[in-house]
């Protein structure tokens, strides 16, 4: 995503192991760290791959004003609390219309009191806010490619496996790690361009979709920060890879997103959006809607194929949105699960 709010991602299977909580920078803020591990199904297999634990808070604050590009906090000077050469993510988290946004600054996009060089701005004045460090490739993945994805000797593409990484405009950026013995073209590198992205901001909304052309599964060890505050995920394109932002606990019943998906008044999944889960081994997706039909035995959440009720789905790391229903875009805010208001 490269606009305003968050957008895509989605899954593998993984499992959580909680740190000591911790706190930091700016206004000092704690919570709950660890490590989940993910799996990356090989074999060619197109695995949907979702970040869900994220990076320390180093600025919390109230924004005092925004003019559409800029974001002004007169109390913080952001040349102080924030590192140059880094991307940011700015959370939403004042309960206002815009609460819950996420919205992307680019390495170095600010002076004194203000963000700047941003797109499409929905924060409103007077509202509060967090600031967390933007994941890179070299974060997920490893510098030197520690994840263990097939790379290229030859700094060929074809070669090794890739990551796809969703640019906002309903295509993708291809990713993938060369070993050539040429420091113009060895580590992470663009597959179109050839330019070096191993420092490439990825915001924990956008999905990546990881082609592992290796014989063996991958354990893919993310470490970082629990989210406990409600996310916006922007469904911007007709199949929208979404980032579900909560490591463990969240379901379709409890995620709130019933209350911005399309539903059908008749449980006809032709007529709804629909959420896509995919299968822990990704040889294919779990497909569920919501239903408002007046019959108990099939109102909520339905698996579209065998009518089954599917709250208790487990939302993987990441969830496809088809926009079925209507064809046309829209915010889904995501909500934590309830035991994450402890951490």
């Amino acid at each position: 995503m490269k606009a305003t709010t968050l957008k895509k991602a989605a899954l593998v299977a993984g499992s959580l192991s909680f740190l000591a909580g911790s706190a930091f920078s700016q206004s000092a803020v704690s919570g709950a760290g660890g490590y989940e591990t993910l799996t990356i199904n090989g074999g060619g297999k197109f695995n949907v791959l979702g970040i869900r634990l994220h990076e320390p808070q180093v600025v919390s604050g109230t924004f005092d004003s925004q003019d559409g590009v800029s974001l002004t906090d007169d109390d913080v000077d952001f040349d102080t609390a924030l590192a140059a050469g880094t991307a940011y993510l700015v959370e939403i988290t004042g309960a206002t219309a815009s609460e819950g946004t996420v919205i992307e600054v680019a390495a170095d996009a600010w002076s004194g009191n203000s963000l700047t060089g941003l797109s499409g701005i929905t924060a409103d004045d007077a509202t509060d806010y967090t600031i967390r460090g933007a994941k890179t490739i070299s974060d997920i993945f490893g510098a030197d490619n520690s994840a263990g994805l097939q790379a290229s000797a030859e700094a060929d593409p074809s070669q090794a496996s890739i990551i796809f990484i969703p640019d906002g405009a309903g295509g993708f950026q291809r990713v993938f790690f060369s070993t050539l013995n040429d420091p113009d073209f060895s580590g992470w590198l663009d597959a179109d361009s050839f330019d070096k992205v191993a420092d490439l901001p990825l915001n924990y909304v956008d999905g990546m979709i990881i082609q592992e052309l290796g014989a063996g599964n991958i354990s893919l060890v993310v470490t970082g920060m629990v989210k406990t505050t409600s996310t916006v995920l922007p469904v911007d394109q007709l199949f929208t890879y979404l980032g579900t932002a909560y490591p463990v606990g969240a379901t379709l019943g409890n995620s709130g997103l019933e209350a911005s998906v399309t539903p059908s008044a008749e449980a006809d999944p032709s007529q709804a959006d629909i959420v896509y889960l995919q299968t822990a081994d990704a040889s294919g997706y779990d497909r569920h809607f919501f239903s408002t039909l007046d019959d108990p035995d099939f109102q909520g959440w339905l698996n579209a194929d065998t009518f089954d009720k599917s709250p208790d789905a487990a939302l993987t790391s990441g969830i496809i949105i088809d926009q079925n229903g209507t064809g046309a875009d829209f915010n889904a805010p995501i909500v934590a699960p309830p035991f994450y208001a402890n951490l």
